[in-house]
Protein backbone atom coordinates (compact mmCIF):
# COMPACT_ATOMS: atom_id res chain seq x y z
CA UNK A 1 0.00 0.00 0.00
CA UNK A 2 1.35 3.71 -0.96
CA UNK A 3 2.57 5.72 2.12
CA UNK A 4 0.96 9.39 1.47
CA UNK A 5 1.78 12.49 4.07
CA UNK A 6 -1.28 14.22 2.92
CA UNK A 7 -5.52 12.76 3.06
CA UNK A 8 -6.77 10.77 -0.54
CA UNK A 9 -8.27 13.45 -1.21
CA UNK A 10 -4.80 15.18 -2.17
CA UNK A 11 -4.41 11.80 -4.40
CA UNK A 12 -7.70 11.42 -6.18
CA UNK A 13 -7.00 10.75 -9.94
CA UNK A 14 -10.35 9.99 -11.51
CA UNK A 15 -10.52 13.40 -12.76
CA UNK A 16 -8.02 16.19 -14.26
CA UNK A 17 -7.79 19.49 -11.74
CA UNK A 18 -10.83 21.78 -12.21
CA UNK A 19 -8.66 24.58 -13.62
CA UNK A 20 -8.65 27.39 -16.33
CA UNK A 21 -5.73 25.44 -17.47
CA UNK A 22 -7.83 22.49 -18.86
CA UNK A 23 -11.19 24.22 -19.54
CA UNK A 24 -8.52 26.44 -21.94
CA UNK A 25 -6.36 23.49 -23.32
CA UNK A 26 -7.33 21.06 -25.84
CA UNK A 27 -8.17 17.58 -24.72
CA UNK A 28 -5.34 15.27 -24.55
CA UNK A 29 -5.80 12.35 -26.73
CA UNK A 30 -7.21 8.95 -24.81
CA UNK A 31 -3.95 6.66 -24.29
CA UNK A 32 -3.68 3.03 -22.98
CA UNK A 33 -5.12 1.85 -19.91
CA UNK A 34 -3.45 -1.09 -18.39
CA UNK A 35 -5.60 -4.74 -18.32
CA UNK A 36 -7.32 -5.46 -15.26
CA UNK A 37 -4.41 -8.54 -15.29
CA UNK A 38 -1.87 -9.72 -17.29
CA UNK A 39 1.93 -8.91 -18.07
CA UNK A 40 3.91 -6.08 -19.86
CA UNK A 41 7.43 -6.06 -20.77
CA UNK A 42 9.44 -2.41 -21.31
CA UNK A 43 12.87 -1.20 -21.53
CA UNK A 44 12.14 2.02 -19.03
CA UNK A 45 8.81 2.08 -16.97
CA UNK A 46 8.73 6.01 -16.12
CA UNK A 47 6.58 6.72 -12.72
CA UNK A 48 4.83 9.98 -13.81
CA UNK A 49 2.87 11.82 -16.93
CA UNK A 50 4.11 15.42 -15.75
CA UNK A 51 6.80 17.48 -17.39
CA UNK A 52 9.67 15.73 -16.10
CA UNK A 53 8.44 11.78 -16.76
CA UNK A 54 7.42 12.88 -20.17
CA UNK A 55 10.73 14.67 -21.02
CA UNK A 56 12.54 12.00 -19.69
CA UNK A 57 10.85 9.26 -21.97
CA UNK A 58 11.02 11.78 -24.94
CA UNK A 59 14.78 11.94 -24.78
CA UNK A 60 14.85 7.74 -24.61
CA UNK A 61 12.67 7.42 -26.83
CA UNK A 62 14.46 9.16 -29.59
CA UNK A 63 17.23 7.64 -28.94
CA UNK A 64 15.93 3.76 -29.17
CA UNK A 65 14.82 2.71 -26.02
CA UNK A 66 11.60 0.70 -25.51
CA UNK A 67 9.50 3.38 -22.72
CA UNK A 68 6.41 3.03 -21.23
CA UNK A 69 5.26 5.54 -18.95
CA UNK A 70 2.51 5.09 -16.22
CA UNK A 71 0.50 7.93 -14.87
CA UNK A 72 -2.31 7.60 -11.58
CA UNK A 73 -4.09 10.23 -13.62
CA UNK A 74 -3.37 11.40 -16.60
CA UNK A 75 -0.62 13.68 -18.19
CA UNK A 76 -1.08 17.11 -16.56
CA UNK A 77 -2.97 15.69 -13.25
CA UNK A 78 -0.40 16.42 -10.88
CA UNK A 79 1.33 19.57 -10.42
CA UNK A 80 2.28 20.07 -14.12
CA UNK A 81 -1.29 20.85 -14.73
CA UNK A 82 -2.04 22.94 -11.44
CA UNK A 83 0.68 25.63 -11.29
CA UNK A 84 0.74 29.04 -12.20
CA UNK A 85 2.68 29.03 -15.44
CA UNK A 86 6.03 30.69 -14.67
CA UNK A 87 8.85 29.58 -17.00
CA UNK A 88 11.94 30.99 -15.56
CA UNK A 89 14.79 30.81 -13.01
CA UNK A 90 14.06 29.16 -10.01
CA UNK A 91 14.79 25.85 -8.62
CA UNK A 92 15.92 25.77 -5.40
CA UNK A 93 14.22 27.29 -1.99
CA UNK A 94 18.15 28.95 -1.19
CA UNK A 95 20.02 31.63 -2.88
CA UNK A 96 23.06 31.51 -5.10
CA UNK A 97 25.23 32.80 -2.55
CA UNK A 98 24.16 30.11 0.14
CA UNK A 99 24.36 27.31 -2.20
CA UNK A 100 28.08 28.82 -3.02
CA UNK A 101 28.66 28.50 0.68
CA UNK A 102 27.91 24.61 0.25
CA UNK A 103 29.16 24.08 -3.02
CA UNK A 104 31.45 26.76 -4.24
CA UNK A 105 31.07 29.23 -6.88
CA UNK A 106 32.11 27.34 -9.94
CA UNK A 107 29.26 24.63 -9.02
CA UNK A 108 26.78 27.16 -8.69
CA UNK A 109 27.34 29.25 -11.60
CA UNK A 110 26.98 26.02 -13.41
CA UNK A 111 23.27 25.24 -11.76
CA UNK A 112 22.19 28.97 -12.47
CA UNK A 113 23.47 27.54 -16.50
CA UNK A 114 21.52 24.90 -15.91
CA UNK A 115 18.05 26.80 -14.91
CA UNK A 116 18.91 29.45 -18.27
CA UNK A 117 19.18 26.67 -20.41
CA UNK A 118 16.24 25.29 -18.76
CA UNK A 119 14.00 28.37 -20.24
CA UNK A 120 15.48 27.92 -23.44
CA UNK A 121 14.36 24.22 -23.59
CA UNK A 122 10.87 25.30 -23.25
CA UNK A 123 11.06 28.49 -25.23
CA UNK A 124 13.21 25.71 -28.45
CA UNK A 125 9.99 23.14 -27.91
CA UNK A 126 7.21 25.80 -28.17
CA UNK A 127 8.78 27.07 -31.47
CA UNK A 128 9.50 23.50 -32.74
CA UNK A 129 6.81 21.71 -31.94
CA UNK A 130 4.56 25.16 -33.08
CA UNK A 131 2.67 25.13 -29.74
CA UNK A 132 0.35 28.31 -29.21
CA UNK A 133 0.70 28.25 -25.04
CA UNK A 134 -0.40 32.30 -24.48
CA UNK A 135 2.90 32.86 -24.30
CA UNK A 136 3.39 36.64 -22.92
CA UNK A 137 6.01 38.37 -20.28
CA UNK A 138 9.87 39.55 -20.52
CA UNK A 139 11.05 37.98 -17.44
CA UNK A 140 9.45 38.37 -13.96
CA UNK A 141 9.38 41.38 -11.36
CA UNK A 142 10.02 40.92 -7.90
CA UNK A 143 7.99 43.16 -5.95
CA UNK A 144 9.49 44.51 -1.96
CA UNK A 145 6.18 44.07 0.02
CA UNK A 146 8.30 46.40 2.76
CA UNK A 147 10.65 49.01 2.57
CA UNK A 148 13.28 47.12 4.25
CA UNK A 149 13.14 44.36 1.43
CA UNK A 150 14.32 46.95 -1.53
CA UNK A 151 17.62 46.31 0.24
CA UNK A 152 17.15 42.85 -0.60
CA UNK A 153 16.64 43.25 -4.10
CA UNK A 154 19.56 45.25 -4.88
CA UNK A 155 21.55 42.44 -3.20
CA UNK A 156 19.77 39.98 -5.27
CA UNK A 157 20.46 42.23 -8.09
CA UNK A 158 24.29 41.66 -7.06
CA UNK A 159 24.27 38.08 -6.90
CA UNK A 160 22.46 37.83 -10.63
CA UNK A 161 25.03 39.80 -11.71
CA UNK A 162 27.75 37.69 -9.96
CA UNK A 163 26.32 34.04 -11.01
CA UNK A 164 24.68 34.95 -14.61
CA UNK A 165 25.09 36.98 -17.00
CA UNK A 166 21.32 37.70 -17.14
CA UNK A 167 19.96 42.10 -17.40
CA UNK A 168 18.41 43.09 -14.37
CA UNK A 169 16.88 46.52 -13.33
CA UNK A 170 16.05 47.64 -9.74
CA UNK A 171 13.06 49.72 -9.89
CA UNK A 172 11.58 52.36 -7.92
CA UNK A 173 7.82 52.42 -6.58
CA UNK A 174 7.48 55.24 -8.91
CA UNK A 175 8.71 53.30 -11.96
CA UNK A 176 6.69 50.55 -10.92
CA UNK A 177 3.42 52.48 -11.41
CA UNK A 178 4.76 54.33 -14.31
CA UNK A 179 5.49 50.63 -15.81
CA UNK A 180 1.49 49.47 -14.89
CA UNK A 181 2.68 47.55 -11.57
CA UNK A 182 1.38 49.04 -8.99
CA UNK A 183 -0.17 46.81 -6.34
CA UNK A 184 -0.75 48.06 -2.14
CA UNK A 185 2.39 47.20 -0.01
CA UNK A 186 4.90 47.52 -2.72
CA UNK A 187 8.10 49.92 -2.41
CA UNK A 188 10.01 48.23 -5.33
CA UNK A 189 10.93 45.57 -7.56
CA UNK A 190 13.88 44.15 -9.65
CA UNK A 191 12.75 43.05 -12.99
CA UNK A 192 14.60 39.80 -13.73
CA UNK A 193 15.12 39.61 -17.81
CA UNK A 194 14.76 36.11 -18.33
CA UNK A 195 11.82 33.58 -18.54
CA UNK A 196 7.53 34.15 -19.99
CA UNK A 197 4.76 32.56 -18.71
CA UNK A 198 2.46 30.10 -20.72
CA UNK A 199 -0.43 27.80 -20.48
CA UNK A 200 1.19 25.45 -18.76
CA UNK A 201 -1.32 22.69 -20.38
CA UNK A 202 -1.15 23.87 -23.47
CA UNK A 203 2.82 23.21 -23.11
CA UNK A 204 2.20 19.67 -21.66
CA UNK A 205 -0.20 18.53 -24.58
CA UNK A 206 2.31 19.39 -27.43
CA UNK A 207 4.73 17.22 -24.97
CA UNK A 208 2.47 14.46 -24.72
CA UNK A 209 1.87 14.43 -28.54
CA UNK A 210 6.06 14.24 -29.26
CA UNK A 211 6.52 11.63 -27.01
CA UNK A 212 3.43 9.40 -28.71
CA UNK A 213 5.03 10.14 -31.99
CA UNK A 214 8.04 9.07 -31.06
CA UNK A 215 6.61 5.80 -29.76
CA UNK A 216 6.44 5.82 -26.07
CA UNK A 217 3.52 4.07 -24.59
CA UNK A 218 1.00 6.18 -21.59
CA UNK A 219 -1.01 4.33 -19.64
CA UNK A 220 -3.23 6.58 -17.53
CA UNK A 221 -5.32 5.44 -14.56
CA UNK A 222 -2.11 3.57 -13.60
CA UNK A 223 -1.27 3.50 -10.28
CA UNK A 224 2.12 1.47 -9.32
CA UNK A 225 1.67 0.31 -6.15
CA UNK A 226 5.02 -1.93 -5.63
CA UNK A 227 7.91 -3.00 -7.47
CA UNK A 228 10.71 -5.34 -6.76
CA UNK A 229 14.38 -6.38 -8.29
CA UNK A 230 14.32 -9.81 -10.26
CA UNK A 231 18.10 -10.29 -11.08
CA UNK A 232 18.82 -7.49 -13.59
CA UNK A 233 15.68 -6.52 -13.95
CA UNK A 234 12.38 -4.80 -11.90
CA UNK A 235 8.92 -6.12 -11.39
CA UNK A 236 6.34 -3.33 -11.19
CA UNK A 237 2.86 -4.08 -10.01
CA UNK A 238 -0.09 -2.09 -10.47
CA UNK A 239 -3.63 -3.93 -9.57
CA UNK A 240 -3.12 -7.63 -11.01
CA UNK A 241 -0.68 -6.53 -13.79
CA UNK A 242 3.02 -6.85 -13.47
CA UNK A 243 5.47 -4.83 -15.93
CA UNK A 244 9.09 -6.28 -16.24
CA UNK A 245 11.37 -3.33 -16.57
CA UNK A 246 15.39 -2.93 -17.28
CA UNK A 247 15.46 0.56 -15.52
CA UNK A 248 12.54 2.79 -13.59
CA UNK A 249 12.32 6.10 -13.32
CA UNK A 250 10.50 8.17 -10.88
CA UNK A 251 8.78 11.14 -11.72
CA UNK A 252 6.36 11.87 -9.30
CA UNK A 253 7.79 14.76 -7.39
CA UNK A 254 5.79 16.30 -4.73
CA UNK A 255 3.23 13.38 -5.36
CA UNK A 256 5.86 11.14 -4.34
CA UNK A 257 4.97 7.90 -2.17
CA UNK A 258 6.82 7.76 0.95
CA UNK A 259 7.62 4.29 -0.16
CA UNK A 260 7.80 4.05 -3.80
CA UNK A 261 10.75 3.39 -3.03
CA UNK A 262 11.20 3.59 0.24
CA UNK A 263 14.60 6.08 0.04
CA UNK A 264 12.05 9.00 -1.01
CA UNK A 265 10.45 8.64 2.88
CA UNK A 266 10.97 12.04 4.80
CA UNK A 267 13.03 13.44 1.96
CA UNK A 268 10.55 15.68 0.39
CA UNK A 269 7.91 18.48 1.48
CA UNK A 270 4.98 18.74 -0.59
CA UNK A 271 3.10 22.17 0.48
CA UNK A 272 0.29 23.22 -1.15
CA UNK A 273 -0.10 26.06 -3.59
CA UNK A 274 -3.40 27.39 -4.47
CA UNK A 275 -4.45 29.52 -7.65
CA UNK A 276 -7.46 32.13 -8.55
CA UNK A 277 -8.72 33.10 -11.88
CA UNK A 278 -10.71 36.44 -12.47
CA UNK A 279 -12.55 36.98 -15.27
CA UNK A 280 -11.46 39.28 -17.82
CA UNK A 281 -11.00 42.74 -16.69
CA UNK A 282 -12.08 45.20 -18.72
CA UNK A 283 -9.09 48.01 -19.76
CA UNK A 284 -10.63 50.57 -17.14
CA UNK A 285 -10.53 48.19 -14.94
CA UNK A 286 -7.28 47.59 -15.35
CA UNK A 287 -6.01 51.50 -15.29
CA UNK A 288 -7.80 52.40 -12.02
CA UNK A 289 -6.01 49.53 -10.44
CA UNK A 290 -3.05 50.76 -11.87
CA UNK A 291 -2.16 47.12 -13.18
CA UNK A 292 -1.63 46.79 -16.91
CA UNK A 293 1.68 44.88 -17.30
CA UNK A 294 2.02 41.26 -18.55
CA UNK A 295 4.86 40.99 -16.60
CA UNK A 296 5.14 37.71 -14.25
CA UNK A 297 5.66 38.90 -10.94
CA UNK A 298 5.73 37.46 -7.30
CA UNK A 299 6.43 39.43 -4.03
CA UNK A 300 9.29 39.24 -1.48
CA UNK A 301 7.35 37.29 1.21
CA UNK A 302 8.77 34.31 2.48
CA UNK A 303 4.87 32.58 2.15
CA UNK A 304 4.98 34.74 -1.32
CA UNK A 305 2.39 35.18 -3.63
CA UNK A 306 2.95 35.37 -7.13
CA UNK A 307 0.49 37.03 -10.22
CA UNK A 308 -0.01 38.02 -13.17
CA UNK A 309 -2.51 39.23 -16.54
CA UNK A 310 -3.19 36.77 -18.60
CA UNK A 311 -3.33 37.30 -22.82
CA UNK A 312 -7.10 37.64 -22.48
CA UNK A 313 -7.08 40.05 -19.59
CA UNK A 314 -7.99 37.46 -16.97
CA UNK A 315 -5.26 38.39 -13.38
CA UNK A 316 -4.42 34.82 -11.49
CA UNK A 317 -3.13 34.79 -8.22
CA UNK A 318 -1.82 32.36 -6.43
CA UNK A 319 -0.26 31.82 -3.24
CA UNK A 320 -0.24 28.80 0.00
CA UNK A 321 -3.82 27.50 -0.68
CA UNK A 322 -3.68 25.12 3.07
CA UNK A 323 -1.95 22.78 5.01
CA UNK A 324 -4.08 20.05 4.99
CA UNK A 325 -6.02 18.12 2.53
CA UNK A 326 -9.28 18.73 3.82
CA UNK A 327 -12.64 20.36 2.87
CA UNK A 328 -11.80 23.26 6.00
CA UNK A 329 -8.56 23.53 4.99
CA UNK A 330 -9.56 23.63 1.32
CA UNK A 331 -11.73 26.27 2.44
CA UNK A 332 -9.55 28.25 4.45
CA UNK A 333 -6.92 28.39 1.99
CA UNK A 334 -9.38 29.77 -0.89
CA UNK A 335 -10.50 32.85 1.80
CA UNK A 336 -6.61 33.56 2.67
CA UNK A 337 -6.23 34.22 -1.14
CA UNK A 338 -9.20 35.95 -1.60
CA UNK A 339 -8.15 38.31 1.07
CA UNK A 340 -4.74 38.73 0.25
CA UNK A 341 -5.55 39.44 -3.10
CA UNK A 342 -8.42 42.27 -2.58
CA UNK A 343 -5.75 43.89 0.28
CA UNK A 344 -3.03 43.75 -3.07
CA UNK A 345 -5.66 44.97 -5.33
CA UNK A 346 -8.19 47.24 -3.71
CA UNK A 347 -9.63 48.22 -7.47
CA UNK A 348 -10.78 44.68 -7.54
CA UNK A 349 -12.80 44.22 -4.68
CA UNK A 350 -15.81 42.83 -6.28
CA UNK A 351 -14.32 41.22 -9.67
CA UNK A 352 -15.60 37.80 -9.92
CA UNK A 353 -13.49 34.51 -10.25
CA UNK A 354 -14.39 32.36 -12.31
CA UNK A 355 -11.69 29.34 -11.76
CA UNK A 356 -10.02 28.27 -7.68
CA UNK A 357 -7.83 24.90 -7.91
CA UNK A 358 -4.39 23.78 -5.96
CA UNK A 359 -1.81 21.26 -6.06
CA UNK A 360 1.30 20.67 -4.65
CA UNK A 361 4.43 22.13 -4.81
CA UNK A 362 7.90 20.25 -3.68
CA UNK A 363 10.29 21.05 -1.55
CA UNK A 364 13.13 18.70 0.27
CA UNK A 365 15.36 18.80 2.88
CA UNK A 366 18.22 20.14 1.02
CA UNK A 367 16.51 23.16 -0.40
CA UNK A 368 17.32 22.31 -4.02
CA UNK A 369 16.54 19.52 -6.94
CA UNK A 370 18.11 15.86 -7.32
CA UNK A 371 19.05 13.97 -10.40
CA UNK A 372 20.16 10.76 -10.49
CA UNK A 373 20.76 7.22 -9.05
CA UNK A 374 18.16 6.10 -5.99
CA UNK A 375 20.89 5.00 -3.58
CA UNK A 376 20.40 1.59 -2.86
CA UNK A 377 19.08 0.12 -6.91
CA UNK A 378 20.57 -0.63 -9.21
CA UNK A 379 18.87 0.80 -11.98
CA UNK A 380 16.14 3.65 -9.99
CA UNK A 381 16.64 6.71 -11.68
CA UNK A 382 14.52 10.07 -10.24
CA UNK A 383 14.59 13.57 -10.87
CA UNK A 384 12.51 15.64 -8.37
CA UNK A 385 11.77 18.78 -5.95
CA UNK A 386 12.00 21.64 -8.05
CA UNK A 387 10.75 24.04 -5.65
CA UNK A 388 7.85 25.60 -7.32
CA UNK A 389 9.96 25.90 -10.40
CA UNK A 390 8.81 23.09 -12.61
CA UNK A 391 7.60 24.09 -15.79
CA UNK A 392 11.49 24.97 -16.98
CA UNK A 393 13.41 22.63 -14.14
CA UNK A 394 11.52 19.78 -14.47
CA UNK A 395 11.68 20.16 -18.39
CA UNK A 396 15.60 20.10 -18.43
CA UNK A 397 15.24 17.68 -15.36
CA UNK A 398 14.00 14.69 -17.44
CA UNK A 399 16.36 15.44 -20.47
CA UNK A 400 19.21 15.59 -18.09
CA UNK A 401 18.17 12.43 -15.97
CA UNK A 402 17.73 10.48 -19.29
CA UNK A 403 21.00 11.65 -20.94
CA UNK A 404 22.26 10.55 -17.93
CA UNK A 405 21.19 7.21 -18.09
CA UNK A 406 22.20 7.01 -21.71
CA UNK A 407 25.46 7.93 -20.92
CA UNK A 408 25.61 10.96 -22.61
CA UNK A 409 26.46 12.87 -19.86
CA UNK A 410 27.57 12.27 -16.78
CA UNK A 411 27.51 14.17 -13.06
CA UNK A 412 30.01 16.61 -14.04
CA UNK A 413 27.99 17.90 -16.16
CA UNK A 414 25.03 18.07 -14.46
CA UNK A 415 27.39 19.57 -11.56
CA UNK A 416 27.78 18.86 -7.81
CA UNK A 417 23.74 21.01 -6.93
CA UNK A 418 21.77 18.42 -8.50
CA UNK A 419 23.65 15.19 -8.01
CA UNK A 420 24.00 15.73 -4.35
CA UNK A 421 21.35 13.13 -2.98
CA UNK A 422 19.18 15.24 -0.51
CA UNK A 423 18.91 13.89 3.65
CA UNK A 424 15.99 13.23 5.59
CA UNK A 425 14.09 15.55 7.56
CA UNK A 426 15.23 15.95 10.97
CA UNK A 427 12.33 13.89 12.86
CA UNK A 428 11.05 13.47 9.75
CA UNK A 429 7.50 11.60 10.47
CA UNK A 430 6.64 15.18 12.29
CA UNK A 431 7.85 17.14 9.12
CA UNK A 432 3.60 18.45 8.49
CA UNK A 433 3.36 19.59 12.41
CA UNK A 434 6.83 21.74 11.54
CA UNK A 435 5.54 22.82 8.45
CA UNK A 436 2.43 23.81 10.22
CA UNK A 437 4.27 26.00 13.16
CA UNK A 438 6.91 27.44 10.67
CA UNK A 439 3.53 29.38 8.49
CA UNK A 440 2.47 30.78 11.84
CA UNK A 441 6.14 31.54 12.03
CA UNK A 442 7.01 32.93 8.61
CA UNK A 443 3.24 35.02 8.56
CA UNK A 444 4.61 36.80 11.73
CA UNK A 445 7.49 37.08 9.97
CA UNK A 446 6.76 38.84 6.43
CA UNK A 447 4.26 41.00 8.26
CA UNK A 448 6.38 42.33 11.06
CA UNK A 449 9.99 41.36 10.21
Amino acid sequence: MLKRIYQPAAYRTDTLPDSYWVESASPLPVCETLPEEGHLKTDIAIIGGGYCGLSTALELARNGASVAVFDAGRSGWGASGRNGGFCCMGGSGKGFGQLAKSFGEDAVKQFARHQRDAIDLVDQRLNDWGIDADRHSDGEVVLAHKPNRVAELAHEAQELSHFTTIPTELLSRDALKERGLCAAETYGGLHVQAGFGINPMKYLSGLHEQCVRAGVRIFEQATIERFEEDGDTYRLYAGNTQITAAKIVIATNGYSAENLPDWIGGRLMPVFSGILITRPLRPDELENQGWTSDLMAFDSRILLHYFRKLPDNRFLFGGRGGITATPKAFAAGKQDLLDNFKRMFPAWQDVAFTHHWNGLACLSQSWRPYIGQVPGHHDVWTALAWHGNGVAMASLGGKLLAERMLGICDEDDLGAVLTTPMDKFPMASLRRVARSIGYRYYGLHDRFA
